[in-house]
């Protein structure tokens, strides 16, 4: 297993490379002067302010902007404007840059960068705030949305796909996949319009705050944690429904399926054979058979982590990454684009990787050690 584990974490190293080299280049290739972006009714090209001239060069430098874009660039053997260009002129030379924009990129300037290395995405356009820090002002929503409706997901699921399975011919099991097939057909944003119309309406019910994720003038001040819980829950209530609702029909399908099968096998027809109980054979021999699936349907929470859902938090105006993401969009601020697309390639691979793990506990027979000595 810790051969298994080594090769894939240094399989993750060329990964990681093409992910750190295509979100620079993306970033580079992203159309207008991030400078301008970031200096508000800025003119470089004009005389008549020289403060945003001076913002400009200031900017400029201080982003590493006048440096070369890479460590190597080709030119030509013959430098400077002639009238007479030799054959020289035509021979393309390869010049190398030690000090570079994708070398501060990764690594830092120690100026106002630290590099993508240690967390430092640099400077949103729009607000000029270091993108880390905007991260992480933000995306505390984003993983309690995506890990609890995971968590909520899961709880109600797993009853109603155990019960289905076993009684396959129940009303039961007729009405609940009606239900669960017309859920999850439901598109996400009219889902949370309709819940907004009908249950945030002061025309029609007004149980639920429409929008945010606390009270809009904040919460008072000197007022305990547990206080600002119940001050939230009820703004949190619509989202985790939208949420939840799609997951909770696609994964009580699975566990369905999944264990309908299960309970077909030879070994469950010589469990009860042996003259165990029907909650034993299913607890004890069927259920950890359906884990596997589990466990791949759960590495999806992570991306979801870190992108959040743009539609719902746009919603519901909450903020969290799937807001920033939209903003971002609609902002053309790249830096922040840039710094969640490689979040969510990093966390993915960790995700798999998690999975991987969990597959060995969840049946013994998988061992990733047989595999990898081959």
């Amino acid at each position: 297993m810790r051969r298994y584990l080594l090769k894939r974490i240094l399989l993750f190293i060329p990964s990681l490379a093409a992910l750190v080299l295509i979100s620079f280049i993306f970033l580079r290739m992203a159309p207008g002067d991030p400078v301008d972006r970031m200096i508000v009714g800025s003119d470089p090209q004009s005389n008549r302010d020289a403060g945003i001239a001076d913002q400009h060069a200031y900017w400029t430098n201080r982003l590493g902007l006048d440096l070369p874009v890479f460590y190597l660039s080709i030119g030509s053997l013959q430098n400077g404007n002639t009238e007479k260009k030799s054959i020289a002129a035509y021979i393309p030379a390869v010049h190398f840059h030690s000090n570079n924009q994708f070398h501060n990129w990764l690594f830092g300037n120690n100026f106002s960068s630290k590099g993508i290395l240690r967390g430092d995405f640099g400077y949103s356009y729009s607000t000029g705030q270091k993108v880390s820090d905007l991260i992480k002002d933000r995306i505390s929503w984003s993983l309690f949305f995506a890990l609890f409706s995971v968590f909520l997901a899961y709880l109600i699921s797993l009853p109603i796909g155990l019960h289905a399975a076993r009684n396959p011919d129940s009303s039961f099991t007729k009405i609940s996949s009606t239900i669960l097939i017309v859920l999850f057909s439901l598109p996400i944003f009219w889902t949370a319009t309709l819940l907004l119309m009908l249950l945030s309406n002061p025309d029609v019910i007004f149980l639920f705050p429409a929008s945010g994720v606390k009270p809009l003038g904040g919460y008072p001040v000197e007022i305990s944690f547990l206080k600002k819980i119940q001050l939230s829950i009820p703004y949190l209530v619509l989202p985790t429904i939208c949420y939840t609702y799609a997951s909770i029909a696609f994964l009580s399908r699975i566990f369905k399926v999944t264990i309908g099968d299960v309970l077909k096998q030879d070994f469950i027809r010589t469990a009860r054979a042996k003259g165990l109980d029907e909650n034993t054979v299913v607890k004890k021999h069927a259920f950890r058979n359906t884990l596997i699936p589990v466990i791949t349907v759960f590495s999806s929470a992570f991306p979801a982590a870190i992108g959040g859902s743009v539609l719902i938090e746009t919603i519901f105006s909450i903020p969290g990454m799937g807001l920033t993401i939209y903003q971002s969009i609609d902002a053309n601020d790249y830096p922040v684009l840039i710094a969640v697309f490689f979040l969510t390639g990093l966390i993915t691979m960790g995700g798999f990787l998690l999975c991987d793990i969990l597959y060995t506990f969840a049946d013994p027979r998988i061992s990733f050690s047989k595999s990898s000595e081959l």
